[in-house]
């Protein structure tokens, strides 16, 4: 066995500066993208309750002043956030229109509250469905805020919410995906808009709210304001199509196409089926596919890819890399959250040879059940790797942090576990481009996310994907899914 310790990933902000930390690289440099002398715009559309449309504009509103800092002894986990306008950290601010805005009648939602559980459900999906579909054709902002009521809230499955825990088994994967979710549903639905949603709930805005409660813990844990003015101003950011910042990547490096693959459940539970989310590059821009039904062996309860989908699918995310930056990349990086196959190993070769590609490494990404553990009250920390043969290594993703001077999570972290099924590059690599992967999360301004964006993204399609039905549109950004 062997241990290693990664520095902290680096990401650049405005002007190419760089930070380890997104908060405070956006505070200090501004948005990767931004233009100096053009503030941006990101034009909304409502959907809601007058109340719960009144609530989150009043919160927008405070929020442009900036909101103050947790008091904590852990400044650096909790920082103060700059507000959001032309002159702010963001450079960009929001554009309300009133023609933009649908109020549901509090009397339709208590009636849809009140019919039995699914039948409700479907109601309200259809509801929302058809706010968003008028205010899409009217004028298709950049994003619609859906500010659900407290009622709707109510619809929502508890085993779902708390099965997306990170680091979910496999088959706890292929089991919370069975269940019915409305916000999930109601993102397949309005796919075919081309229009981008932003689910909020009451409590994001107004810390009276009731919010979800636990089975197993009891009331769920509210972020502080800051926090969650940080990471919703962020998603909104990113579904509006602006980059704010991206890992940091090498001249000397190969110009590398990221890929995760996962899989979930078809909604009448009858197929296994494929998602696959590519990361085009250092941004994580990529593209999602959804690949075919899979069937589980009786000797080997492991979803696997035939090699034939082995190899479309592959070559289907290649294809996309090259039609968006005109050249095929030097070398593909494939996270699985299942183990290869030789004939999964023979498609992807084949894909790749295909392609004329210099390089590929195919990773078999996972939670461990081993845990390590170090002197003192914390965790050992994130960027730890230990190596325990060729093949099989473990890396903390979660863990205390340095510069946090904390370890910021609630529960005892488990690592990261990858296995080289084929690799050119070495472990540390691959485990340093996990790492770094992990920092784009922009659901989550808190930099030390416990999974890579590609198999975040592969996880998180498919809570969606299993609700369009074959033949619906499938969009290819993940600002979608997210």
């Amino acid at each position: 066995m062997k241990f290693e310790y990664l520095d902290e990933p680096e990401l650049e902000f405005g002007g190419l500066r760089r930070h380890i930390d997104i908060r405070q690289g956006l505070t200090l440099f501004g948005p990767l993208d931004a233009d100096a002398e053009r503030p941006r715009r990101i034009r909304l559309g409502l959907v809601g309750t007058q109340q719960t449309v009144d609530g989150i504009v009043q919160w927008l509103e405070r929020c442009r002043g900036g909101v103050a800092a947790k008091a904590s002894r852990q400044p650096n986990l909790f920082p103060a956030f700059p507000g959001f306008g032309a002159e702010s950290a963001f450079r960009t601010e929001f554009d309300i229109d009133q023609s933009l805005v649908r109020a549901l009648s509090s009397r339709e939602v208590a009636r849809i509250a009140a019919l039995p559980h699914y039948t409700a459900l479907a109601e309200a999906e259809q509801v929302l469905e058809g706010e968003v579909q008028a205010i899409s054709e009217k004028a298709r902002p950049d994003v619609v805020i859906v500010a659900l009521p407290a009622e709707l809230v109510a619809l929502e499955d508890e085993e779902e919410v708390e099965a997306t825990a990170e680091f979910a088994s496999e088959k706890d994967q292929l089991d919370y995906e069975t269940n019915i979710d409305l916000r999930h549903m109601l993102k397949a639905k309005v796919m075919r808009f081309n229009q981008p949603i932003q689910l909020v709930l009451p409590q994001t805005y107004d810390e009276r709210a009731k919010g979800k409660t636990s089975k197993k813990s009891g009331k769920r844990r509210l972020q502080d304001e800051a926090t969650r003015a940080w990471n919703f101003h962020t998603a909104l950011c990113y579904k509006a199509n602006h980059r704010l910042w991206r890992i940091v990547r090498n001249a000397a490096d190969l110009h590398t196409c990221f890929v995760g693959i996962s899989f979930y459940r078809s909604l009448d539970q009858a197929n296994l089926m494929t998602s696959m989310a590519q990361v085009y590059d250092e941004r994580g821009e990529g593209v999602i596919v959804r690949g075919k039904a899979v069937e589980l062996s009786k000797d080997d309860r492991q979803p696997h890819l035939s090699n034939d989908d082995a190899c479309a699918l592959l070559a289907s995310a290649l294809s996309e890399y090259r039609r968006e930056h005109k050249h095929p990349p030097a070398r593909v990086v494939l996270h699985k959250s299942s183990s290869y196959n030789q004939s999964e190993l023979d498609g992807f070769n084949a894909a790749v040879d295909s392609q004329g590609l210099d390089s590929a490494d195919f990773l078999v990404v996972s939670k461990s059940f081993s845990r390590l553990y170090r002197d003192g009250r914390y965790p050992p920390l994130r960027g730890t790797m230990l190596t325990l043969d060729d093949r099989t290594h473990l890396l903390y993703t979660r863990g205390s942090v340095r510069y946090y001077a904390t370890y910021p999570g609630m529960y005892v972290p488990r690592p990261l576990k990858f296995q080289m099924a084929q690799a050119d590059g070495s472990a540390r690599q691959a485990a340093e481009e996990l790492l770094a992967l992990t920092k784009l999360n922009w659901n989550n301004t808190q930099f030390d996310g416990g999974l890579p964006i590609t198999m975040r993204v592969a996880h998180e399609v498919g809570k969606v994907l299993k609700y369009v039905p074959d033949g619906g549109v499938v969009q290819p950004r993940y600002s979608f899914y997210m």
